[in-house]
């Protein structure tokens, strides 16, 4: 699934409180926020987790409203 020192795939869509991730064409993630006080709108950030030095690199990124 994950392309380790290559470029991957990652896909977010985000329809009210259901969220769904994909990671090269593989679903990962399909969650609904039952917590009704959960805030729906605000920033896109990008951001790395990691205990250690780390390098992140982004490209054609792509960011639509849906219908």
């Amino acid at each position: 699934m994950l392309r380790k020192d290559d470029w991957n795939d990652y896909v977010i869509r985000c329809e009210g409180p259901h969220i769904r991730l994909w990671l090269n064409g593989v679903k990962t993630v399909d969650y609904t926020e039952v917590e009704p006080g959960i805030e729906q709108s605000g920033l896109i950030a990008m951001q790395i987790h990691g205990g250690a030095k780390a390098v992140a690199s982004y490209k054609d990124i792509v960011i639509e409203e849906l219908p």
